[in-house]
């Protein structure tokens, strides 16, 4: 029998170099498919959580969940936790969770809620101080409160207009936008698919969002808008305490 003839180095060489060249190619399109997939769960997650809301607002005489606008604290029921007990943030004391009873649905699939990160704020390497959503209610609902005990109550599904947005994928470069389960627009979207999140609103969908479109355009509208849509104020903005930025 003739044997068989061995790879010489630089066949081997070539071979590795092929391969490495080939998972070069393939590398920006599993990220790709990776970020849709994430992308597409956030969308339906954020479906889900507004069914909820809806499904709970029809039940207690039209009034939204309120927004855990409570900086961790406080003592009133909000959409994702019930402050204090021996686990502040404990999503199963949440509004929503006897309709969800699913953590996952609280979080994107690219998202680590442990990560350690820098603070602008903070000015240190923190982690964020709420590990239960990727996502976050708009403090508008309770009128953006100043003093976190939500001195304005939740509103009615009756006073906002559908295309009002209710909730978003919080912007995940400052941990401390999630010091609990609210945000107002400047904290900002998370720009972690292809430079942009998702966002739901009061009819009950979910879209995409650029940046772009977040930033340069909705939050710098002096007038009412689907960000700013705090319904007792006329801009959509200021309650006595808690003044236009």
């Amino acid at each position: 029998m003739k044997p068989r003839r061995a790879f010489t180095l630089i066949e081997l060489l070539v071979v590795i170099a092929i391969i490495g060249i080939l998972a070069a190619l393939l590398m920006p399109a599993l990220s790709r498919a990776k970020n849709q997939a994430g992308k597409a769960t956030d969308l339906n997650n954020l479906k889900q959580i507004m069914l909820a809301l809806h499904l709970y607002a029809s039940d207690d005489g039209d009034v939204l969940p309120s927004a855990n606008w409570d900086n961790g604290g406080g003592s009133l029921p909000g959409w994702l936790y019930r402050p204090g007990g021996l686990i502040n943030f404990d999503a199963t004391t949440g509004q929503l969770w006897p309709l969800l009873r699913n953590a996952k649905i609280y979080v994107c699939p690219n998202d680590n809620l442990q990560m350690w990160h820098w603070s602008n704020k903070d000015q240190s390497n923190i982690q964020r101080p709420q590990q239960l959503s990727s996502y976050a209610m708009n403090g508008g609902v309770v009128g953006y409160s100043w003093d976190y005990e939500h001195t304005h109550a939740p509103a009615k599904m009756a006073q906002m207009q559908s295309g009002d947005c209710l909730f978003w994928e919080t912007d995940e470069t400052e941990p401390a936008y999630f010091n609990d389960g609210a945000n107002y627009p400047p904290e900002g979207v998370s720009g972690r698919h292809a430079a942009g999140g998702v966002q739901a609103l009061m009819d009950g969908s979910a879209s995409y969002i650029k940046l772009a479109q977040w930033y340069q355009a909705d939050i710098t509208d002096l007038n009412r808008n689907r960000l700013w849509c705090n319904p007792n104020s006329p801009d959509g903005r200021a309650s006595a305490e808690y003044p236009s930025p």
